[in-house]
């Protein structure tokens, strides 16, 4: 299958740079919000940056978590963060994104490893 998610600007420079090889995703609560267990080995994700720049990524191992302090200790921070190497800073940054701090209590969060396809 193939999926369009946007991401912002920071994050799709570091998958382009090959500093970030995995996307640090949650289901967000209430209607309408995507389901990202379905993602599965072999999909591709199409991300579209803010500025509107696009990358295709195919989908590696996607692995879910219940909190984004096991997410970091397992995945480790290297190539999950694009803001930061700080594990600390890290968890702040990611649990004030809107909404994502009451999803992953409720719905765990997923690692999902990227790799760009060269076109």
């Amino acid at each position: 299958m193939k999926y369009n998610f946007d991401i912002n600007n920071r994050a799709f420079n570091a998958i382009i740079n090959k500093t970030k090889r995995v996307e640090i995703r949650v289901t967000k609560l209430g209607e309408n919000n995507f389901d990202y267990s379905v993602l599965k080995n072999g999909d591709i994700i199409k991300f579209t940056s803010y500025d509107g720049d696009i990358i295709n990524c195919i989908v590696g191992d996607v692995n879910h978590y219940d909190s984004i302090e096991e997410l970091l200790t397992l995945e480790g921070t290297r190539y999950t963060l694009s803001s930061t190497n700080d594990f600390k800073a890290g968890v702040k940054s990611i649990n004030n994104i809107n909404g994502y701090e009451e999803a992953i209590k409720a719905n765990g969060v997923y690692a999902i490893h990227i790799t760009p396809i060269e076109e």
